[in-house]
């Protein structure tokens, strides 16, 4: 049994907490600052122990530490992670800013600890998938990409105006949140972030938050032109890619929250032909992602998020936000 700490007891963390405590490989240690929250998680999950200060705690004793805690705390904590040598996943995004970035990387690096960025979809079997079809050849060499996602956040996290979201400053909003997920999609499949630009709006949350509901932006991606459009308040629950080839198009389809197909088109009938279809995979997200790190702390392969890749990430929003003056 692996002996793991998370920080943070939000709504994040409890999924940490769920999806570790399903592999059936690991003993749960929960630190938080509200020790009301902390009682409520020590009533309703087996945990072993619970801390109100992370600092305090002597994280040698434990095998690994998930990290969900707001993004500007993500950078010193990781950074105490890889003074101690205890492997850590960081939830996203890496930080807000680029402060300590590198020198972050570069203990990692030092002391060699085994760790990854939780950007979720990269364990999920359907996503796996369409990466496999994306580099088989079949669409011929990718040339464009499109990425469509809309939600009503409001209706998952009616507490969004007290979290992260809220704030710039701890990471929320569509740019600096939800668009980060397809950054990362995005250097998965098709390679390293270059330059971007993008309009940011708060067309409809108001006041209730400082950050953005809505973003399109556009970039590249090892010179392949990808664009983004994104928004938390429309109320069908879509997600689209869509890789434009030579030969021809592989598109992902969020049916609904439940049902995802991957589909192809090489002629302009207008018939998309399915390749294949997943179902139910939201329920097991923190699942794949949990058994994903633990193959990490085993040495297994694995195609989690390195930290460098997650700096890329956060280097390329910055570099939208300062282009488009947001």
């Amino acid at each position: 049994m692996k002996n793991v700490l998370i920080v943070g007891g939000g709504g994040i963390g409890k999924r940490h907490i769920e999806g570790f405590l399903r592999t059936e490989k690991c003993q749960l240690s929960v630190c938080d600052s509200d020790t009301e929250k902390l009682r409520q998680l020590q009533i309703k999950y087996p945990l072993v122990s619970i801390f109100e200060n992370f600092n305090s705690i002597d994280i040698k004793k434990f095998d690994a530490v998930v990290i969900a805690t707001p993004a500007n705390l993500h950078v010193e904590m990781a950074k105490r992670c890889c003074e101690w040598k205890v492997p850590f996943l960081l939830e996203k995004p890496l930080s807000v800013t680029l402060d300590g970035v590198a020198e972050l990387i570069n203990l990692r690096k030092k002391e060699n600890i085994p760790c990854a960025v939780g950007y979720t979809r990269r364990s999920i079997p359907s996503f796996r998938r369409f990466k496999e079809l994306a580099f088989s050849g079949m669409v011929g060499e990718i040339k464009m990409a499109n990425f469509y996602c809309g939600q009503d956040y409001r209706k998952y996290r009616p507490d969004y105006a007290n979290i992260y979201f809220s704030k710039k400053t701890s990471g929320g909003g569509v740019l600096r949140d939800f668009i980060s997920h397809f950054v990362d999609l995005s250097q998965w499949i098709l390679g390293n972030p270059e330059n971007g630009f993008g309009l940011t709006s708060n067309l409809v949350f108001g006041d209730t938050i400082e950050t953005d509901d809505s973003a399109i932006v556009i970039g590249q991606f090892s010179g392949k032109l990808v664009s983004f459009y994104c928004n938390a308040f429309q109320k069908p629950n879509e997600f689209v890619i869509d890789l434009a080839g030579t030969k021809g198009n592989l598109k992902y389809a969020l049916a609904t929250r439940f049902l995802s197909r991957i589909l192809f088109a090489d002629d302009d009938s207008g018939n998309w032909k399915q390749i294949d279809e997943f179902h139910n995979e939201i329920f097991d997200y923190y699942l794949f992602q949990a058994n994903e790190f633990l193959n990490l702390l085993e040495g297994k392969p694995n195609e989690l998020t390195t930290l460098e890749e997650a700096a890329e990430n956060l280097r390329f929003i910055l570099k939208v936000i300062n282009n488009s003056k947001i």
